[in-house]
């Protein structure tokens, strides 16, 4: 008895620990901080769980990785799904004091900040703000760079590499933004491409 009551706890868990995931997703209709092979091999895992449980007969686990396939096939409804819409990645700012300014927003909008960011070849460090949910911005910071707040820039998230390639065709195609940068990848593993619009205001289309 104590067998079982233990593997029902567990299978509940196990199980109930899906839901925020699966609730965050219906609402935002995003997986992008979602491991794409991570969850595939994740799902896979309960397929063969469930498997294993129908061939021995074993409640709990069926019980526990039928529920939580359900919920996982809701995310990876909307890993897979073609991103029809594109949001706001982040907004990147100029600093003169990267610190002061990281230290501003962590200790007046309790912002997390990420790790710094630097490139040693050409002395440019940054570091990403988030803020629980949402657009994250960037502070970035360059020795003797006399910057200006037309450089500063935003970025929207295309969802894919294929979806950047495609965006920036487009605008090209249609010649009303200048394109400042080829789409490339940054030194710190982004995907991205960058326009002026046509105000000349700087955006990036990212994954």
């Amino acid at each position: 008895m104590i067998i079982k009551i233990i593997g029902f706890g567990a299978a509940t868990l196990t199980t109930v620990a899906f839901i925020p995931q699966a609730v965050r997703t219906l609402k935002t209709k995003s997986t992008n901080d979602i491991s794409f092979w991570m969850f595939m091999l994740l799902f896979a895992g309960l397929v063969l769980w469930l498997s294993y449980g129908l061939l021995t007969s074993d409640i709990p686990i069926i019980l526990a990785n039928a529920v939580t396939l359900l919920f996982a096939g809701i995310i990876l409804f909307y890993i897979i799904k073609p991103q029809k819409t594109c949001n706001i990645a982040h907004i990147a700012l100029w600093a003169k004091e990267l610190e002061t300014m990281k230290n501003f927003y962590t200790e007046t909008f309790s912002a997390k900040a990420g790790n710094l960011y630097t490139n040693p070849s050409t002395g440019f460090s940054s570091y990403f703000l988030s803020f629980g949910t949402g657009a994250r911005i960037e502070i970035m910071h360059k020795p003797g760079h006399n910057f200006s707040p037309s450089e500063n820039h935003f970025a929207i998230a295309a969802g894919s590499r294929k979806n950047v390639d495609k965006i920036t065709a487009r605008l090209l195609k249609q010649g009303e933004a200048t394109m400042v940068s080829w789409p490339r990848k940054t030194g710190d593993g982004y995907y991205e491409t960058i326009f002026k619009d046509p105000e000349g205001n700087l955006f990036e289309i990212t994954i």
